[in-house]
């Protein structure tokens, strides 16, 4: 167990977990913790909003998170929704498409993404920081750990695009596996948002459902760069709901 959540952290975050005397799991057998290290990288984003916020205020604070949790993360699931971006809609065949998502160069589609994303999550952790610091802490807490169900779930649907690519190496989870993961998610999400976990919970699936249907047409199934797209978009999609039920004062 303790290797599979090192394993987990080593991929998901550029967080230093020691060399290992003994063979790392797969990401197959890591998936079960890639909740719980949302959790971290969320925890990691709060308490740098905490001393910006008293610093310099919750504009500044809300960049600084949203720059900390980037850097922490070595900017993988950013990386993932530009290349998907420029890829699912930068190309006219499947294989172009491919390769456009493997070129490391940012095109147009994939600059209007990241800039979006970045930009959306700037403006909703200041519009929850202008509140109150429990509402920064659900949007950063439930956003990022629901979010890494995300590439759990498409790799369980999807098979894989291209056989040398990191998509492959998650695959499907084993059940008791799968169980721990959605535990996880299912506990934070009631812990946070209280009987509204439903409507969150919805929420994070309608980005997976759009992505699942865009990469199984125009790219015939998963890449990495889709599932670190799934993590951004589904973070996104909380985070928008969660500040919504905060700002009508329903959390």
């Amino acid at each position: 167990m303790i290797a599979a959540l090192r394993t987990a952290v080593e991929f998901l975050t550029r967080i230093p977990v020691g060399a290992s005397a003994n063979a790392r799991p797969g990401l197959d057998r890591a998936g079960a913790w890639f909740p719980l290290v949302g959790a971290l990288v969320g925890a990691v984003g709060l308490a740098v909003w905490w001393v910006a916020d008293a610093l310099a205020g919750p504009l500044v604070a809300a960049v600084a998170a949203v720059l900390a949790t980037v850097i922490v993360t070595g900017a993988l699931h950013e990386d993932g929704l530009a290349d998907t971006a420029d890829g699912l809609w930068g190309g006219s065949t499947r294989e172009r498409r491919l390769e456009i998502m493997r070129d490391s160069r940012l095109g147009t589609y994939g600059a209007l993404a990241l800039a979006g994303d970045l930009l959306l999550r700037v403006a909703l952790l200041a519009t929850a920081g202008s509140a109150a610091f429990t509402d920064v802490a659900r949007v950063l807490l439930a956003g990022h750990v629901v979010a890494r169900a995300a590439p759990l779930v498409l790799a369980a649907w999807l098979p894989v695009a291209r056989v040398d690519g990191q998509g492959q190496r998650l695959g499907r989870l084993r059940a008791g596996d799968a169980v721990v993961a959605a535990v996880t998610v299912l506990v934070v999400a009631v812990l946070v948002t209280g009987w509204w976990a439903p409507v969150v919970l919805a929420a994070a699936a309608v980005p997976v459902l759009g992505l699942r249907r865009a990469a199984r047409r125009r790219i015939g199934g998963v890449t990495g760069d889709v599932l670190g797209a799934g993590v951004a978009l589904t973070n996104l999609a909380v985070a928008i709901v969660v500040v919504a039920l905060a700002q009508e004062d329903l959390l």
